[in-house]
């Protein structure tokens, strides 16, 4: 037992230490970024510099992309496991590794690790993390086992005590459809560790080897110990989300649903997250492995709750994570895994969905939004393309507008417009320039989609929609899926709409007139209306599951990103703004009177007793159109106090606002819920609300007031739960039948 006195740590050089060790890490990233060939790691931000101890637990992480941090701690572990006594980890080593069953998402999230030496010891690591989008196998789609996804490397020494193994890289490189592209990915994240290695022995010889090692120790227990208070402020009690995801079945050749289940426990100052009920694994590439959902899971809770708290590895001691074997969000060797970041994505969001109800519980309202991630649907055309670009180069890269999708609304306001991606903090979209250089594309539009955002008191932000043409290629191809008709990674807050219906995702062939147009200076800017004048149709596809489509040269592609979830009543919302919404084409004017109760004339003036008039009705449609609550509640207040009053024995015990409309009053057995509008009864606290509300099913075909494109039918339903007294939405959750489970879910049980 080593008897060395503590290191006493001086706290002002502690905020310099630790200051400077987070620029550092963002020196390394921007190295990285300045030297990659991949557009989604150059503009896109899918990158990460990251430092560690020496037994691999992870000091701080830098802005990047979250879940290559979470990830490479387990990689570390592993490699000391395996390789320290042979061929042994030496100074000046640097080992490459992308196995997502040991770390990662999928064989395209490729980490170098790099050992840092002090007088001969191994005192701590760094890494650098990218996506390369071509590591050889099939391309996107096709995929059943990982063996089909490309070289997978376990920790490979690319660097060998201080020199670059040539025979390694070009073992790798030319495994893959553009061995200069992955060539200067490997060459970028080398970099970053040479830049995050020479920082890190600086800092070691400003201040010291045992006091830089203390404040490493020190980041990490000071996370944990923020952690466990922020998770004390929260009630105790029991969250419960259900969000929904679909895949290719390779044996059905159509598209199947799945669900992503997740229970949050929160007791005293820790946390189980317990993904019971999640689907079984999936015979197609839409998997995650156990690390890589684990990885996801550090997104949500970095984002959600611990954003002010040290980005270590001490953050996630009071989290226990549950996920069982066998289930899509842990798979069995050897399952493909190419699209784990989709279902790791509705990882994302069902954590989310739980934490931000936790946090409203506890006050925390300016640290809570609804979902980052809802489509109003998925399938036909994808983003990974192939074949070649107008100059003959290989094309095996995505297009990723998805970082820029909309983002969720809050308690006071709406979401952001293609404001970003939970996964990146520092994440952005291929400029159209760079777009137009590098792939056979000609980009007639980038919008933001109408529509697009998910309804609510605060709209969900509006993804972005694109228009662009095949030019100057006949071999280009797109993974396509079979589509999926209902919303996915889709949440909203307290009868905010968890979705919004904007967007085409179709191939389009061009019509006769079209090149007559575009050479007369006309070119499409939105997919609908490119379709309305007749110039395009909706290209016919075989039905099922096409695989791969090859895009001929002049053919047209139109998708959408996702939106963010609403926040609150729709009814709530001024009228004055959806007027405004509507001028600003963020919605739609039959939206407007479908869901928000706002009437405008011809020339977009809002009509104000008309709109009052529409919102009446609307409320009391909710009342004759839902099912009467499945306790028999009559809606009345009954011993439960009104908002305003007190009851005739005092006033109650106590209150606690868990919900924009519901509070709990009273405590133990004698605890109810009631609105805080009308002072409406929901039953105990002990019950679910949702069996005391009204209940409603809206469809999707009516909401969109379209059909699929290919013409297949929409697979779920939006399900209204309002008060019994006043008809306000409390929640609308999406439902799919066809994977049953609980009708009612219990989203919120408080212990009181």
């Amino acid at each position: 037992m080593s008897t060395q006195a503590p290191v006493r740590i001086d706290p002002v050089n502690f905020e310099i230490f630790s200051h400077r060790l987070w620029a550092v890490g963002e020196e390394g990233r921007i190295a990285l970024q300045r030297v990659t060939a991949s557009p989604i790691v150059a503009q896109g931000g899918e990158c990460m510099c990251s430092f560690y101890d020496a037994d691999g637990t992870m000091i701080l992480a830098c802005s990047g992309h979250l879940r290559f941090a979470a990830a490479t701690s387990d990689a570390i572990r592993r490699m000391i496991e395996w390789f320290d006594g042979d061929p042994g980890i030496h100074e000046g080593d640097e080992f490459i590794i992308n196995d997502p069953y040991v770390a990662g998402s999928h064989t395209y999230d490729i980490m170098q690790i790099a050992p840092i030496f002090h007088d001969g010891k191994r005192v701590g690591w760094v890494a650098s993390s990218s996506h390369t989008a071509d590591t050889g196998g099939v391309l996107r789609g096709a995929a059943t086992e990982i063996f089909h996804e490309g070289i997978r490397l376990l920790g490979l020494k690319i660097v060998e005590n201080g020199v670059f193994r040539q025979d390694v890289f070009k073992t790798i490189t030319e495994q893959c459809r553009d061995p200069h592209y992955v060539g200067m990915d490997i060459k970028s994240r080398t970099a970053a560790n040479v830049v995050c290695a020479r920082g890190y022995q600086s800092l070691i010889k400003q201040f010291g080897i045992d006091f830089v090692l203390a404040a490493g120790q020190k980041l990490i227990d000071d996370a944990e110990a923020m952690a466990r208070n922020k998770l004390a402020s929260i009630p105790d009690g029991q969250w419960r989300s259900r969000i929904y995801g679909s895949a290719r079945s390779h044996a059905t050749r159509r598209s199947e649903p799945y669900q992503v289940i997740c229970t949050a426990t929160k007791t005293g100052d820790s946390l189980t997250l317990d993904f019971e009920g999640s689907s079984a694994q999936l015979a197609s590439d839409q998997n995650s492995t156990l690390p890589s959902t684990t990885a996801h899971v550090a997104i949500a809770l970095t984002n959600q709750i611990f954003w002010d708290v040290p980005w270590s590895d001490g953050r996630l001691k009071p989290v226990t994570i549950r996920v069982p074997e066998g289930t899509a969000l842990n798979c069995r060797f050897p399952a493909a895994c190419g699209r784990s970041p989709r279902i790791g994505q509705y990882v994302v969001e069902a954590v989310r969905d739980c934490l931000t109800k936790m946090l409203y519980a506890a006050g925390h309202t300016d640290d809570l939004n609804a979902s980052w991630g809802s489509f109003w649907y998925l399938g036909g055309p994808g983003i990974f393309y192939g074949g070649h670009n107008r100059r003959g180069l290989p094309n095996p890269q995505g297009l990723y507008d998805i970082h820029g999708g909309g983002l969720g609304a809050a308690p006071t306001r709406d979401g952001v417009p293609s404001g970003g991606q939970m996964n990146i903090p520092s994440g952005g979209i291929s400029d159209v320039e760079r777009i137009e250089l590098q792939y056979p594309f000609l980009v007639f539009s980038r919008n933001h989609a109408t529509d697009g955002g998910g309804a609510g008191r605060w709209n969900g932000g509006t993804g972005t929609s694109r228009l662009m043409m095949v030019h100057g290629s006949t071999d280009t191809t797109v993974d396509y899926a079979p589509y999926a008709g209902m919303p996915h990674g889709a949440y909203g807050l307290f009868g905010g709409y968890p979705v919004g219906i904007g967007g085409l995702r179709a191939l389009i062939d061009p019509g006769e007139g079209f090149a007559a147009a575009l050479a007369a200076g006309k070119h499409p800017v939105m997919a609908a209306d490119l379709l309305a004048d007749g110039s395009g149709a909706k290209a016919v596809l075989p039905q099922g599951d096409p695989g791969r489509v090859l895009l001929p040269e002049g053919s047209i592609q139109a998708d959408f990103t996702q939106g963010g979830g609403g926040y609150g009543d729709p009814l709530d919302r001024e009228p004055e703004r959806v007027a405004q919404d509507i001028l600003r084409h963020v919605v739609s004017a039959r939206l407007a009177d479908l869901l928000y109760g706002v009437v405008v004339d011809a020339a977009g003036r809002l009509d104000a007793p008309a709109t009052d008039a529409r919102r009446a009705a609307i409320r009391a449609e909710r009342k004759a159109q839902s099912a009467a609550p499945r306790a028999g509640t009559t809606g009345d207040s009954g011993t439960i106090p009104a908002v305003g009053g007190a009851p005739a024995g005092g006033a109650p015990a106590g209150v606690l606002r868990f919900h924009e409309s519901l509070e709990i009053v009273g405590t133990g057995s004698a605890a109810a819920v009631r609105c805080r509008r009308c002072g409406a009864g929901l039953g105990t606290a002990a019950e679910n609300y949702k069996h005391h509300a009204l209940r409603r099913d809206r469809s999707l075909d009516e909401l969109a007031a379209r059909g699929m494109p290919d013409g297949s039918p929409y697979l779920g339903v939006l399900r209204e739960y309002a008060c019994p007294g006043c008809a306000t939405l409390l929640q609308v959750d999406v439902f799919v039948p066809q994977l049953g489970g609980d009708e009612d879910l219990w989203d919120i049980r408080i212990n009181r």
